[in-house]
């Protein structure tokens, strides 16, 4: 690793717990330490439940648990995190937030109260609760709403969250294309929702295919995506994975190449554009955690079942369980 401090400790609920203490190298250029104060990231677990049984996801074994986590302990952990300056925004994450939305509206409407209206928060979600949105008061605020959305084809689409079962596939409430379209069409902000897709052979899995969901999301009116190589959790994954390296060509006039960021070999990124056929801009990226884990936390995780913990594994450190 290059000469810099790369870990420091955070003080929080009196333990010291080693964060990540640098940005990640941009363009190739040095890795720089943190300013003062010492800030990370949190990610928040309202539930550990998920109505989908997608294949290639790590807690799929356990997302049937109707688990849900309490929100006057989680205000104590946000009031730490504020008493310290010591957080640079929030992820609200699952199992599925938008199972409950009258607690994701009060985890929202919590954070906004401790920390200010320019806090920085998104949300990650499968879609299925959507349609529901008008329900979190001050979604406007929010920065963004990342969709699982792995194929542009609403069946194909549908098939990765349902399994193969027809029990799931009739009663999970995924959102169609044009259900999309009218969704993004009501929205104060249209930057607000962003698609994630992982990248699978026998999905979007060629060059040819992120140009074609590039060109489905600028009909939903959904202008930026994530194109996400996926951890190989399980044999599924495995076997199906494609790096988005291979298939982002440089030397292809239709994507120009703003910027690419590497955290040593854990993580690396790279951010494009490409021109629809419609004449618009889209902003992609493309993302692959690789399997290393350093020996300090690069962002820390509020679970479900009430406990503050430096990582979403089993094996990670336990700071306090409320």
């Amino acid at each position: 690793m290059e000469n810099i401090k790369v870990s420091r400790e955070l003080n929080i609920f009196g333990k010291s717990v080693p964060v990540k203490n640098y940005g990640c190298c941009r363009n190739g250029d040095p890795y720089e330490e943190k300013p003062e104060p010492l800030q990370i990231r949190l990610s928040i677990c309202p539930t550990g439940y998920c109505p989908a049984v997608c294949p290639f996801c790590s807690a799929r074994d356990v997302t049937g648990i109707r688990t849900f986590l309490d929100i006057e302990k989680l205000r104590r952990v946000l009031e730490e995190f504020h008493s310290k300056d010591a957080l640079s925004g929030i992820s609200i994450t699952g199992g599925e937030p938008f199972t409950d939305i009258v607690l994701l509206n009060e985890i929202v409407e919590m954070i906004f109260e401790i920390f200010g209206l320019e806090f920085e928060i998104s949300i990650n979600t499968n879609g299925s609760g959507l349609r529901d949105i008008d329900r979190i008061a001050k979604y406007p605020f929010i920065d963004a709403i990342h969709i699982s959305r792995h194929h542009y084809d609403d069946d194909k689409n549908r098939l990765y969250f349902c399994g193969g079962s027809a029990l799931i596939e009739d009663s999970l409430p995924i959102p169609t294309e044009a259900e999309l379209t009218e969704l993004t069409q009501g929205l104060y902000d249209k930057k607000l929702f962003v698609f994630n897709c992982l990248l699978f052979k026998d999905g979007i899995g060629t060059k040819e295919e992120i140009k074609k969901y590039l060109e489905f999301s600028d009909r939903v009116g959904v202008p930026k995506v994530g194109f996400i190589t996926p951890m190989p959790v399980n044999s599924y994954v495995a076997e199906r994975a494609v790096s988005y390296r291979e298939l982002f060509d440089r030397s292809d006039p239709d994507f120009l190449f703003r910027k690419c960021f590497r955290d040593f070999e854990f993580c690396h990124c790279t951010d494009a554009m490409y021109a629809t056929k419609s004449g618009r801009i889209m902003h992609f990226y493309g993302r692959e955690t690789g399997l290393a884990r350093p020996e300090y936390s690069r962002g820390l995780v509020y679970t479900a079942d009430n406990r503050l913990q430096t990582g979403y594994s089993s094996s990670s450190e336990v700071i306090i369980e409320l």
